[in-house]
């Protein structure tokens, strides 16, 4: 078992803190605040350095919007949960993670597109009384495909949590 740092537990403990929040137009001091908040056994100098170094070093850039216009800087949020989720896993699961995101992602498009098409084809089924069989037909054959990519989305959602 590889032993973490002092420094890497603390980065560990803030993305874990990131992920489970987001921000708008809050200074670093202030999101440092909220984390500390619940853990005040973290509120020094030394762990503030390590985080904010780690913050502007490592995050900014990619996971936040940045106002410079006022003094301090304020950051808003620009990540979802999952890519934070993804910088706290070994180098080795981060691409199976993402390979599953992703998929859940497209299945839940295919939903919703599913889910439009079932809407409209009750709208027909009112409109033309004359092939309500066929219709009928229709919808059920779409709400069985409805039900499969339900169990889909479902099962990487468990495998996403074994991460």
């Amino acid at each position: 078992m590889v032993e973490m740092t002092k420094r890497q537990i603390l980065q560990r403990l803030f993305l874990r803190f990131l992920m489970k929040n987001s921000f708008h137009k809050l200074a670093f001091t202030e999101i440092w605040s909220l984390f500390v908040g619940h853990n005040s056994y973290l509120n020094n100098d030394e762990n503030f350095e390590v985080v904010h170094s780690f913050f502007i070093h490592h995050l900014v850039k990619e996971y936040f919007i940045v106002d410079s216009i006022n003094i301090p800087q304020k950051y808003t949020s620009k990540y979802h949960a999952y890519q934070i989720k993804k910088i706290c896993l070994p180098v080795e699961l981060q691409e199976p993670y993402v390979s599953i995101c992703e998929k859940t992602n497209q299945l839940n498009k295919a939903l919703q597109q599913n889910e439009l098409e079932i809407e409209y084809l009750n709208e027909c089924f009112n409109e033309f009384p004359s092939i309500r069989f066929q219709i009928e037909l229709l919808i059920q054959k779409k709400k069985d495909y409805q039900f499969s990519l339900q169990s889909k989305v479902n099962v990487l959602k468990e495998l996403i949590q074994t991460f």
